[in-house]
């Protein structure tokens, strides 16, 4: 493909791509002042009016206005740039040079898009669902559905119930009234095995087809839902998962952050990034050989590649078998560790099993917030300075702030907070949800959906437990970043970041 813009300036290939601008969607985008409109078939091939809400809103002086489309008025406007009304296209719209055979292709697909109503929505009601491990700690199960089944009833199951209280008026709040329709929740429950989910999410879409999956929760990995939404476009909205897929085709789900992979890349970047003198002896890591364990092994192991780190030793311990100052006195004679790495999501019944004599320890212990939970670990007030915890989420001293909103939210509704990081995480993923569908504006398209997802995280009303959230286009792991924490002298819980925010080279 190529083409033109600006008179003179040649593109050709993606640089020329329709996508760039108008999105997979069709729905188009802006970029400061450049816009890109709707270009599926329901806007071009009708008189068009952009409502004051969305990307669009603010235009001016009738530029929000155009004739209905032709197939013969749309072949001008991407050859020449030349509108129904006889108006130039703007300078960033390239000028097309496509073949007649060509050309009536592009009109044809750009005819077809958007074109019908995705699964899982109807004229009164629109459903999603949310995935729910079997073996989940029944707790945390409690917690997640408690927040969704909450957010669905503060509504009535019905969104405008809060367009009836005089939310918007005028013209985009009667479109948002029309266009809305009633929730609808359905928990997908997985039984047995990851190997047998796949076909437990498939009959759960042939019974009653979503158009999205909110939240979920899982203990080990995600990969069969990830599967299934890709191979469905099912839009997935952040799922509490340690080991989300990292993939670099990733479109339908969007998750916190890349959990163990970027932890681990985040210490590999921090002890690169230490003077040699810092990094005499080795590193050891340890792990158990469940899916946790050996997938952040291996992902810490690249790491440590990448970052020209050498010394790496591997201790796998059995599933049951516990920390003792035995066990650490035997690392330290055999492997004269600087640093011990601990894939654990719980060490055992005697918690680490750290000596009280420092002079058998590494200089640093390193413990995983994602897999621990990092709260109400033990260690001996004398070896607080050597133990740090590798940590995703908010820091401590940010939490009340940053958690102020979801816990209003939550005492309002006589909610306690028994797992406040998972209940503000659901909290983040329904209410962003909410504020994607409201610019929708009856355009029930996956797409743009997702676009909206994109365009919303940074500046959602409801912050999750995670820092720094923000997506572009095409991103999908919406927090980039890790601390490394340490105690502080005269506190009882990790306080103090090592080396600030860690957002390890992709």
């Amino acid at each position: 493909m190529q083409a033109r813009i600006r008179d003179d300036v040649p593109l050709a290939g993606k640089q020329a791509a329709c996508v760039s601008c108008h999105r997979r969607s069709g729905m188009g985008s802006i970029e400061g002042r450049t816009i890109a409109r709707p270009v599926t078939g329901t806007a071009l091939y009708r008189p068009s009016e952009l409502y004051a809400r969305g990307p669009f809103q603010s235009l001016r002086n009738g530029a929000g206005k155009w004739p209905a489309y032709t197939d013969e008025t749309l072949a001008r406007a991407i050859r020449e740039g030349i509108d129904p009304s006889e108006r130039i296209l703007g300078p960033a719209m390239p000028r097309y040079r496509l073949g007649d055979g060509d050309l009536r292709f592009l009109i044809s697909y750009l005819k077809s898009m958007s074109v019908s109503v995705a699964p899982g929505v109807t004229e009164e009601t629109i459903r999603f669902a949310t995935v729910v491990d079997g073996r989940t700690d029944p707790a945390k199960r409690k917690a997640m559905l408690d927040v969704l089944r909450t957010y669905f009833a503060d509504i009535g199951g019905d969104p405008r119930n809060i367009l009836r209280k005089g939310k918007l008026p005028g013209l985009a709040g009667a479109k948002q009234f029309g266009a809305f329709r009633k929730w609808e929740l359905d928990v997908w429950e997985m039984s047995g095995h990851e190997a047998a989910w796949e076909a437990q999410l498939e009959e759960h879409y042939r019974a009653r087809p979503v158009f999205a999956l909110i939240g979920g929760i899982a203990e080990n990995g995600w990969g069969p839902v990830h599967r299934f939404c890709e191979k469905y476009e099912v839009p997935s909205l952040f799922p509490n998962v340690v080991l989300p897929v990292v993939s670099e085709t990733n479109y339908y789900s969007f998750y916190f952050s890349r959990g163990m992979a970027l932890e681990a890349e985040a210490l590999a970047r921090h002890l690169g990034g230490e003077r040699e003198s810092m990094r005499e002896g080795t590193i050891v890591q340890v792990y158990r050989s469940d899916e946790a364990g050996t997938i952040s092994a291996e992902a810490f192991r690249s790491a440590l590649r990448k970052n020209n780190v050498a010394g790496l030793r591997d201790r796998r311990i059995g599933e049951n078998e516990a920390l003792t100052p035995a066990f650490w006195a035997g690392v330290t004679a055999s492997d004269r560790p600087y640093a011990v790495v601990l894939w654990l999501r719980a060490a055992g019944p005697g918690g680490l099993g750290l000596p009280d004599e420092p002079a058998v320890l590494p200089e640093r212990i390193y413990l995983s917030s994602g897999l621990t939970g990092g709260r109400n670990i033990p260690v001996p007030e004398s070896l607080r300075d050597r133990v740090h915890l590798l940590h995703s989420f908010t820091q401590p001293l940010d939490e009340e702030r940053r958690m102020a909103r979801s816990r209003a939210w939550l005492r309002s509704r006589g909610m306690g907070r028994a797992e406040e990081r998972l209940q503000a995480n659901t909290l983040f993923a329904a209410a962003l949800a909410m504020e994607a569908l409201d610019h929708l504006l009856g355009n029930f398209s996956r797409d743009y959906f997702i676009e909206w997802i994109e365009h919303q995280a940074e500046d959602a009303l409801t912050p999750s437990a995670y820092p720094r959230m923000a997506l572009g286009p095409g991103q999908r792991f919406a927090s980039k970043g890790c601390y490394i924490l340490g105690y502080s002298k005269d506190a009882k819980d990790w306080v103090t970041p090592v080396g600030g925010w860690i957002v390890p080279d992709r």
